[in-house]
């Protein structure tokens, strides 16, 4: 009988498990819809117990779906978005809701600590930008608005260490997603004194578990949880992954020469290095530690792009061609594009455009349109938009697309080809596609296979589990065509709030 290896993946809006074969096969796979308590507009955060549940439902779920001996099942890997926090106290109970990445209630606190310069004092140490959801922003804000949160921690967790502990009653911090927390010295690996003391968080230095590398084993399957789930009790979990780094190792990156492309729910464009600057003056991007020692990982800001460009071609076929049958209604919008000569129109597409005006909870805006111009051109507009915005955001990594050899995608988007050949097309580097979706939970269990023993490496664990799709190759005569288009793009990006243009909000 085949042995296997279970990825748990909480995201921001959702719980994925999936379990895998040692060759990378996927038996079974179940989602959670997450709902989200907002008590304002910078306030983001969840019941604790809600999240928990939804664990133990996709948990059991996989087992139940594939049929597969939980004898079998040799290690559980586990990862998470970063950012947020949960706060226990000694008899490990909330003592606060799980607080999500997308908090931002510390906003204005990030703003005075950059102008105040301790921003600049903490760089040199943390390689990074202070954000409002990380726990150096979040233990400072409670420190002066709400002391009395403070005093009942005990602990102070990760989202993905509160789920651990919680599979497990074993408490521990773990190296990739601590090391995004602005509270970690990043060449020694370990929270640092000097940081909670520049903070004057200096209590909360106890409060912060110990932190292990990323496939060490951080517990076993308690007696309660295989109850639950129908885990068998003792099945070793592994400290995990920062969710970034799961997709990165499950989109096969292992060099500081590729560039790892998420094209999902939310996009994430990252790329590995091999040394970051101390110097403040000269910062780029927000640094971590990454699942390959030695090696830093950059990632640019998440936008919701693919689920912008599900979104807007529904509306679109909808509102101008409603006689198109919304049976495989993308591969259909794929066909229609393809044929479409992109030098026809010149019509622009700008997704998620919030700052359209009077319209805050606009999709994005069509920019440029003419009398020519159909369904078919919005379609088309609205492909390139997605792209554009794509490569807008691999250009804020601020490292120049001709120093990688390669760029590697995976997620949802990596169905529709015509999609693909425009990105590879616009910037020109090749697009090697990875099969299979969860790809966080394949992640977190290829750290799993090593962990255990099953892999003697990461090498070994992608060889072993990664399966690549189709390379798209640039068409030397379309790149100047998307150059030339993307820079109308961009400037059209500036000037949105003008009133040069003639918009179509979506």
């Amino acid at each position: 009988m085949e042995n296997y290896l279970l990825g748990l993946n909480n995201g921001k809006n959702e719980v994925r498990c999936a379990l895998f074969t040692t060759e990378g096969r996927m038996m079974a796979s179940a989602i959670r819809s997450l709902s989200k308590q907002q008590n304002d507009e910078k306030i983001a955060q969840r019941d604790c117990e809600e999240v928990w549940l939804a664990n133990i439902e996709v948990l059991k779920e996989v087992l139940l779906s594939s049929k597969a001996d939980p004898e079998k099942i040799l290690c559980i890997g586990i990862t998470a978005c970063g950012s947020g926090m949960v706060l226990v106290d000694e008899q490990m109970k909330p003592v606060y809701p799980m607080i999500l990445p997308s908090d931002q209630r510390a906003k204005d606190l990030c703003l005075e600590l950059r102008k105040d310069m301790t921003e600049r004092k903490l760089y040199p140490l943390t390689r990074s930008e202070l954000r409002p959801s990380q726990p150096s922003m979040l233990l400072k804000w409670f420190s002066i608005h709400d002391p009395k949160i403070i005093d009942k921690t005990r602990w102070v967790l990760s989202i993905k260490d509160y789920i651990r502990y919680r599979l497990t009653n074993e408490v521990y911090g773990e190296l990739t997603e601590a090391s995004a927390s602005g509270l970690l010295n990043l060449s020694s690996g370990r929270y640092d004194p000097y940081i909670f003391d520049t903070l004057k968080i200096s209590s909360c230095y106890d409060r912060m578990p110990e932190i292990l590398d990323s496939i060490s084993i951080a517990g076993h399957i308690s007696e309660k949880t295989a109850l639950l789930t129908g885990l068998k009790q003792g099945t070793p979990v592994t400290a995990g992954y920062f969710d970034v780094d799961a997709e990165a190792l499950a989109s096969g990156i292992l060099s500081d020469e590729e560039l790892c492309m998420i094209a999902d729910t939310w996009s994430i464009n990252e790329f590995l290095v091999g040394s970051v600057s101390d110097n403040y003056d000269r910062m780029t991007n927000s640094a971590t530690l990454s699942y390959i020692k030695g090696l830093y990982l950059m990632e640019s800001p998440e936008m919701p792009d693919i689920s912008t460009l599900d979104l807007c071609i529904r509306k679109i076929v909808a509102s101008y061609a409603p006689e198109i049958d919304c049976e495989d209604l993308n591969k259909k919008c794929d066909t229609l594009v393809a044929r479409r000569d992109p030098l026809r129109s010149s019509a622009i597409f700008i997704p998620y455009s919030h700052t359209a005006k009077g319209n805050d909870e606009a999709q994005g805006v069509f920019l440029n349109l003419s009398e020519e111009d159909d369904y078919v051109s919005l379609l088309r507009a609205l492909y390139e938009g997605v792209v554009f915005s794509t490569i807008h955001h691999i250009r804020n990594l601020k490292r120049p697309t001709y120093t990688y050899t390669a760029a590697k995608l995976s997620g949802s988007v990596a169905d529709s080809s015509i999609w693909l050949q425009i990105l590879a097309d616009t910037l020109e580097l090749p697009i090697q596609t990875i099969k299979g979706n969860y790809i966080g939970s394949k992640g977190a269990a290829i750290g799993a296979g090593i962990a255990c023993g099953v892999f003697k490496d990461l090498k070994e664990g992608i060889d072993r589990m990664v399966r690549t799709g189709k390379t798209y190759i640039p068409r030397s005569r379309y790149v100047p065509i998307y150059r030339k288009k993307y820079e109308a793009y961009e400037s059209a990006l500036l000037n949105l709030l003008t009133e040069k243009q003639d918009m179509l909000v979506i």
